[in-house]
């Protein structure tokens, strides 16, 4: 049997060792590009799924976004896009506090920064089948239509209440909570409130689609 010197073995491990480091910093490189990329496309599908568009997912929705929305100036996350139906749409990040963890959404918002177009919302760990919810189609299709004004025209937001609660706020500025999932439904309620001052805002800075 072959005797390998300290040397040796000690340069044979440095080599081994670099060569792993330099396969594994490609690789993260690598995994990372791809990453961002499925993000900004699932984010896409999700924003043009608000904004009327039939389902698309990849690089369709990529590129499609990319064609039909504007990114406005300014650290807070929001576009002028042009929606499905040829009308110009206004969409605004909106973050907040699920029961788990962070939940956030995109919503798109009539030019005339009044009424509500569509919503996309998603989060990282709500409870399936209850928090997890409000990622279905049954609780978003509820903002559609609803008004970020009220009957005297003071700017307001778009409640999410369990039915019979604080009977004050009209049906036009509100929608129902999910059953089983207060404290998400309290977070998606509180996360909507960033939407007057930035409807405002967005409706007067924003670029024209392209």
């Amino acid at each position: 049997m072959k005797n390998f010197s300290n040397t040796y073995i000690f340069i044979y491990v440095s080599i081994l060792v670099v060569v792993m480091v330099v396969l594994l910093s490609g690789l993260t490189i690598g995994l990372k590009s791809r990453q961002e990329m499925n993000f900004a496309a699932d984010k896409a599908s999700q924003i043009l799924r608000a904004a009327g568009y039939d389902e698309m997912s990849g690089k369709d929705a990529a590129d499609l976004f990319a064609k039909v929305a504007v990114r406005g100036e300014g650290e807070k996350e929001c576009y002028t896009m042009q929606c499905a139906d040829g009308t110009t749409g206004i969409v605004v990040r909106v973050e907040g506090k699920g029961l788990w963890g962070p939940i956030w959404g995109y919503v798109v918002i009539a030019q005339d920064g009044r009424t509500i177009k569509g919503v996309a919302f998603s989060h990282k760990s709500e409870t399936p089948g209850l928090g997890a919810n409000i990622t279905e189609e049954k609780f978003q299709s509820q903002f559609v239509g609803k008004s970020l004004y009220d009957a005297a025209g003071r700017s307001t937001s778009v409640r999410v209440l369990k039915p019979g609660r604080e009977p004050q706020v009209a049906a036009a500025n509100r929608v129902d909570a999910i059953t089983g999932a207060t404290l998400t439904s309290n977070g998606v309620d509180a996360m909507l409130q960033q939407l007057p001052a930035l409807s405002d805002s967005n409706r007067q800075t924003q670029p024209t689609t392209r």
